[in-house]
């Protein structure tokens, strides 16, 4: 068994709690999980994310839209880009969005894993079953 890393740099466009939509310059095939790694708040924040969805952005030369999933695969750590956004939008730290001070991206990384980018060891969390 072997896992393959590979880091693609991206801009984090929007987040919220569950999700986010980043910008980056090549494809990310759907269903690719992998790590977002961003500093938020002066702090490294790292949460896993699944891709949910890849698109050319029409008009603006090879820049991809990719919209993220962030995975809930451990608890919601001090350092997780979760907490960050919660701590935004609890309003702890006052702007209620993920941009700097002159409404530019914050530019991110991903790390992707598995064979070609794609990994299939990490299952999304179990949903709880409802009886009848």
């Amino acid at each position: 068994m072997a896992t393959l890393v590979r880091s693609l740099p991206v801009r984090l466009v929007e987040v919220s709690r569950s999700g986010c939509r980043l910008e980056c310059s090549r494809p990310i095939e759907s269903g690719t999980s992998g790590q977002l790694a961003v500093e938020l708040g002066g702090v490294m924040r790292i949460d896993d994310i699944r891709i949910a969805r890849c698109q050319m952005r029409m008009g603006a030369g090879p820049i991809y839209q990719v919209g993220a999933e962030l995975l809930r695969t451990r608890r919601l750590g001090r350092r997780t880009v979760r907490m960050a956004i919660k701590t935004i939008i609890d309003g702890r730290m006052g702007a209620g969005h993920a941009r700097n001070d002159h409404d530019v991206p914050i530019p991110a990384s991903v790390r992707t894993t598995g064979a070609g980018g794609r990994s299939e060891s990490r299952a999304p969390p179990a949903q709880p079953s409802r009886g009848p």
